[in-house]
């Protein structure tokens, strides 16, 4: 079942990975950032798109500032702000007016704390409104979306408990003695890169096709619901 597993998150990062980029920025004392964006996001006209960001920290925990600068006139962001203490994922929303102009736009993510900070170039394309249609979506469109919302929905409450076993992981790792540290700090390691896996495979919920959702459902369900036991499993192993 782990080979399994590891299997579908090689698979998982490298269909995930097309449209995604990272990189390191290194501090004092060992510190660093890691973040993590999308290489292009699409938005058109009075609408909207997802921005996901995530961070990895290195020896400290506290909040992530994130930014948008450079956005083109008629792009906002909603929710701009922080990644609070142990949060390692949040999504921000890219909200374009009708008089965005139309075209591919470079914009900044900023990720910082105290000495550390790391900068990404996204590329933004707005895409101009298409004159409504007065064609009705079809029943298969509204039952795709429904099972969009309804899985995004469950994984999101099993990534919640996972990031709860985690956290609560990681307090531990603080008081533990040295040879216990050390064994809970490298399950604690795989257990990051495999939350990091889910994290790309949740990345394609809205852009799975009909065709491929059965199979692509399966497979997010399982691994998310894997990691959730997996996760309390070692909270369970490590207890105090």
């Amino acid at each position: 079942m782990k080979k399994v597993f590891v299997s579908l998150a090689l698979v998982v990062l490298a269909a995930a990975g097309c449209n995604t980029q990272t990189s390191t920025n290194k501090g004092k004392d060992g510190t660093a950032l890691k973040l993590t964006t999308p290489k292009t996001v699409t938005v058109t006209q009075e609408g909207d798109a997802k921005v996901n960001v995530a961070v990895e920290r290195t020896k400290f925990d506290d909040h992530v500032t994130v930014k948008f600068d450079n956005l083109p006139a008629g792009v906002t962001v909603e929710e701009e702000g922080k990644l609070d203490k142990g949060v390692k994922e949040r999504t921000f929303t890219l909200k374009a007016t009708d008089k965005a102009k139309a075209g591919k736009h470079t914009i900044h993510v900023v990720a910082s704390h105290g000495d550390l900070t790391d900068k990404h170039d996204v590329t933004v394309e707005v895409k101009e409104k298409q004159v409504a249609s007065t064609s009705k979506s079809s029943p298969a469109d509204d039952d795709l979306k429904a099972k969009r919302e309804a899985l995004n929905t469950s994984v999101r409450a099993r990534v919640k408990e996972i990031d709860e076993s985690m956290a609560t992981l990681r307090e531990r790792a603080k008081t533990a003695d040295a040879k216990v540290k050390v064994d809970l700090n490298k399950r604690i390691e795989e257990l990051d890169k495999q939350r990091e896996s889910l994290n790309a495979q949740l990345a394609q919920v809205q852009t799975t096709t009909a065709e491929a959702w059965a199979e692509f459902s399966t497979g997010l369900t399982r691994s998310a619901n894997e990691l959730a036991a997996g996760a309390r499993k070692a909270v369970d192993q490590f207890k105090k």
